[in-house]
């Protein structure tokens, strides 16, 4: 039974531990966002090294506080500072980052599916997939019938010069 309530008592440190605030810093400037949103309001926009409070984590999304104003920026955007010692509590951290995904606790892997080098070098054509796309090609004319009934309206876009970075017509 001690046994039992020394494990609960270990957990409940590193649980506490693990919800402390970290601190880190912008590594490109961002938007503090009201909501963890790409299309959310933005509060504010801060500077590259802006040093930000790690309060919250929610999907790819960190809540921080920057400036006396707390809001969410893109994880990606955010460098966690390092380790300070077991001074001031690194240690229960440490602690608390066994139980997270990997070994240290403080690193952040997004992934992103697609395509790779490997899989473009052995792809190869599929004509059954190419008969089926072409079961739903539509003539210009109703793509256009289509478009009006959507109420899209042609736009003219001029070609950019590749050499000069400029809009050219054709």
């Amino acid at each position: 039974m001690r046994i039992g309530w020394a494990l609960a008592g270990t957990l409940a440190l590193c649980m506490a531990a693990s919800a402390a605030a970290e601190d880190g810093a912008l590594i490109r400037a961002d938007e503090l966002k009201a909501t963890p949103f790409i299309d959310a309001a933005t509060a504010v926009k801060l500077p590259a090294n802006q040093a930000v409070t790690i309060v919250e984590r929610k999907g790819g999304w960190l809540k921080v506080e920057a400036n006396g104003q707390t809001g969410w920026v893109r994880m990606l955007n955010v460098r966690l500072a390092a380790a300070s010692g077991p001074a001031q509590g690194q240690a229960n951290v440490r602690a608390a980052s066994l139980l997270r995904t990997n070994s240290s606790g403080r690193t952040v892997t997004t992934g992103i599916k697609g395509l790779g080098e490997e899989d473009l070098k052995n792809a190869s054509p599929d004509p059954a997939q190419v008969a089926e796309l072409t079961t739903l090609a539509v003539s210009a004319d109703e793509a256009t019938a289509n478009a009006r009934a959507s109420g899209l309206v042609e736009q003219q876009v001029e070609y950019l010069d590749e050499k000069k970075g400029k809009a050219k017509k054709q």
